[in-house]
C-alpha cells in the first residue's frame, strides 16, 4: 500500500512530517520489517518514509530514547540484534502486561461477548491475511490482537504503557509454503483459545495459554516464497 503524503499547513512544515516519520518507522521496527544490525540510511529512509531528513532526524532521536534503535560508532543509527535475553526480556514484559490485562478483565466483568469482539475481529483478520500469503499485513493483524487484548481491560495508563513499550514481534526461522501457513493457524488457534478461556472467565487456563503462546510460538515466521 502507497501512503500518500498528507497536505502541510503553513508554519511549522517539519511537525506532521516528524510524526509521520516516527510513527511509520516505529510500527516497522514493532513488527520487525526494518533490517537488523544494518545502518538506517538517512536518505534512503527519508524517501521510503516521504519525509524531509531533518523530521525524520527527529524521529530517529525519539526511537533511539525508546532503545528501538542505536548509535553506531561511526555517523547514523542502526537497528541493534536482539540477543537470547533482549528476547527473554521482551517476553517476559509482554507476559506481564497482556496477563494483567487478562486479569482485569476477568476481575471487572469485563469478558463480554461485545467487550471481547474486537479480538474476535482481530482474530477473522488475522486469518483472511494468513489465506493471502501476506506476511506483512499477517504481523500487524498479530500485533493488533494483542494490542486488542490490553485495550480491552480499559485501563488507559496499561494502553499506553503497552504502545509506548519497545517490545518488537521476534520473527523465528524463516519458514515458508504450507510450513508458514501451518505455522500462522497455530497461533491464530491460540489467539481464539485464549479469547474462550477470557470469556468464561477462567483467568488461570487463560494466562498458562498465553505464556505458552508468548513464550514458544508468539511470533510470526518470516515466508520466503
Amino acid at each position: 500500500m502507497i501512503i500518500r503524503p498528507q497536505p502541510e499547513p503553513r508554519g511549522d512544515k517539519s511537525g506532521p512530517q516528524r510524526e509521520q516519520a516516527y510513527q511509520r518507522l516505529r510500527q516497522m521496527l514493532i513488527l520487525h520489517q526494518a533490517p537488523e544490525g544494518k545502518r538506517l540510511n538517512e536518505e534512503a529512509w527519508a524517501r521510503r518514509l516521504q519525509v524531509n531528513r531533518a523530521a525524520l532526524r527527529e524521529a530517529f532521536a525519539r526511537l533511539e530514547a525508546e532503545g528501538l534503535i542505536e548509535k553506531g560508532v561511526l555517523p547514523g543509527y542502526f537497528v541493534p540484534k536482539l540477543s537470547r535475553d533482549d528476547i527473554g526480556e521482551i517476553v517476559e514484559v509482554r507476559i506481564m502486561l497482556e496477563g494483567g490485562a487478562i486479569d482485569r478483565i476477568c476481575r471487572l466483568g469485563l469478558n463480554t461477548k461485545e467487550n471481547l469482539q474486537p479480538l474476535r475481529d482481530a482474530c477473522d483478520r488475522l486469518g483472511e491475511l494468513a489465506r493471502e500469503g501476506d506476511y506483512a499485513a499477517v504481523a500487524t493483524a498479530d500485533r493488533a490482537f494483542h494490542e486488542s487484548l490490553v485495550s480491552a481491560a480499559k485501563n488507559h495508563r496499561l494502553e499506553m504503557l503497552y504502545q509506548r513499550a519497545p517490545l518488537p514481534i521476534i520473527p523465528p526461522e524463516v519458514a515458508c509454503g504450507d510450513e508458514w501457513l501451518q505455522r500462522v493457524t497455530q497461533t491464530l488457534e491460540e489467539h481464539r483459545k485464549i479469547v474462550d478461556l477470557i470469556e468464561a472467565g477462567n483467568v488461570a487456563e487463560a494466562e498458562a495459554m498465553l505464556r505458552l503462546h508468548l513464550r514458544e510460538r508468539f511470533h510470526i515466521p518470516l515466508r520466503v516464497v
